[in-house]
């Protein structure tokens, strides 16, 4: 082989290895995403202004968070949106705010993009001017980085393209100056020189790849270094004791320092919310289970058939950080005590009632934004006393993504609406919105999905849970957004004189 054919074949070599390294760059596998229902909505006060305000939280930290602010009146001028720590001093002192735009199409809606620096308990301060005056709602937002961002196939084409020819242009360039620099003007390239550019192009080409592999080496262990701060639930061992006891205990898998097992505040008057559902969803269990040393938290169970349960359990940590915990448990028949103080059950009945499309009724459209009324279909949902829970919805369909108003209407045996709800654990509702594969779950009440423990340490001075129970209208609302298509059910537990009623529904989210 000729010195020329073997600098040649040397180039394509390096180019190869080249092209190589570049796709492991361009390729790197994103994590997948932490399942669940990371939106937080909130239907709140600023000032005189009611407010419903959406906020995506960014999958990838830092990131971009999403937001959007419908308002419920017409005389709203200006909205701005900055985010800051939920306590600490950094609360105190906010940045300069953003402006959040106005629809074109809608004058009460507006929107705005703010970044997430940092994982951990962040708060969304609106701030709304018109002609009432100015007011405040902060929004508490848990952020975790819950995945890598791909990098996109467009993106990574030209990336390629350009450190190819980049790298192609020095190596090139390298060559020519050691052949021909010590050339004189008009004198042919003879074969020493040629000699000496193969050699000094073919160091380039080494150089470049050993560019390209200390470029790879970094960006893998900057990688893993993210992977190890992606999200980590904390998770849980259940177990049931001799004496009909539910056991469960939490691991901290290893995520930040920040987190840990002995924070735990409450949440309505528990430190945990804790769902036990079969895998048919046929039957709920709404317990709250006490502490009795750290991250471990005990419960009497009632009866319980024989079979396989999910467990779903809410826990807020001092911080304003909230997590569910889930877990799954196998056991056989359990013959426990009777539920007592909060706890409560539902089963399904031999016979559900069939969606009423009479069309008898008409209200406003339930989905947040909507205009104009449109005929309602009402499920209907039977309890135990006589009465029904009648889920009152426009005809629209259900899409993900999508802030949308549930409403449910609680009826007397003699289908008045009822007059004598309570406050359940300080609520007027609880909603629990739960995907019929588990792999979505939220627990939602009528201010929306933040804990009311984050929402104490974001405004303090609101309390907008200190609610009273008399004079409790019969219908309930819950803003919410489904994260996912697929078919859902949704609990809705309201309170009667001295007892804990259930709704049921099926949804479907197109």
């Amino acid at each position: 082989m000729s010195p020329s054919a073997a600098s040649r074949a040397s180039r394509r070599r390096s180019w190869i290895a080249l092209a190589a390294f570049v796709a492991a760059l361009a390729l790197q596998p994103s994590v997948a995403a932490h399942v669940g229902s990371p939106d937080v909505f909130l239907d709140g006060l600023a000032g005189p202004y009611r407010l419903f305000v959406t906020v995506r939280p960014p999958y990838a930290i830092p990131g971009v968070a999403d937001v959007g602010i419908l308002t419920t009146a017409d005389d709203v001028r200006d909205v701005h949106i900055v985010p800051l720590p939920l306590s600490g001093p950094g609360a105190q002192f906010a940045p300069v705010a953003d402006r959040a735009a106005r629809s074109p199409g809608d004058p009460r809606s507006f929107t705005g993009h703010l970044w997430m620096m940092t994982a951990g308990a962040w708060q969304v301060r609106v701030t709304v001017d018109g002609d009432r005056g100015t007011g405040t709602l902060s929004i508490p937002v848990p952020t975790f980085p819950q995945s890598t961002l791909a990098m996109n196939h467009g993106l990574r084409v030209v990336l390629f393209v350009l450190m190819f020819l980049l790298a192609a242009g020095f190596v090139g360039i390298a060559s020519a100056m050691a052949r021909e620099a010590r050339l004189e003007p008009g004198v042919a390239v003879d074969r020493r020189a040629r000699r000496r550019g193969w050699i000094v192009g073919a160091v380039s080409a080494c150089v470049v790849g050993g560019i390209v592999f200390l470029g790879n080496w970094w960006w893998t262990v900057e990688a893993s270094n993210y992977a190890r701060y992606v999200y980590k639930p904390l998770q849980a061992t259940p177990t049931v004791t001799r004496d009909a006891r539910l056991r469960l205990e939490l691991h901290d898998p290893g995520w930040i320092a920040s987190r840990h097992l002995n924070d735990f505040v409450p949440d309505h008057g528990h430190l945990m919310h804790l769902f036990l559902v079969p895998p048919a969803l046929d039957r709920l269990w709404h317990l709250h289970p006490d502490e009795i040393t750290t991250g471990t938290f005990e419960q009497r169970l009632p009866n319980l058939p024989q079979g396989q349960y999910e467990l779903f359990a809410d826990l807020v940590h001092a911080t304003g950080v909230s997590e569910t915990v889930t877990g799954r448990l196998e056991t056989a028949s359990i013959h426990g005590v009777p539920l007592q103080g909060d706890d409560s059950a539902w089963t399904e009945p031999a016979v559900r009632l069939k969606p009423d499309t009479t069309g008898e009724e008409t209200k406003r459209s339930s989905t947040i934004g909507g205009t104009g009324t449109a005929s309602v279909v009402s499920d209907s949902s039977r309890t135990p006393d006589g009465g029904r829970i009648v889920w009152v919805r426009d005809a629209h369909p259900l899409t993900p993504k999508r802030l949308t108003m549930f409403t449910f209407r609680v009826e007397d045996a003699d289908g008045q609406p009822a007059g004598d709800l309570e406050l359940y654990m300080g609520m007027p509702g609880h909603a629990i919105f739960l995907r019929r594969d588990r792999r979505v779950f939220a627990h939602v009440h009528p201010s929306g999905s933040a804990p009311m423990a984050a929402l104490d340490i974001a405004m303090p001075s609101t309390r907008p849970h200190a609610q009273h129970g008399a004079g409790l209208p019969a219908t309930v609302s819950f803003p919410y957004g489904f994260p996912e298509p697929g078919d859902y059910r949704i609990f809705v537990q309201v309170k009667r004189p001295g007892r804990v009623v259930t709704g049921v529904f099926d949804a479907h989210v197109e």
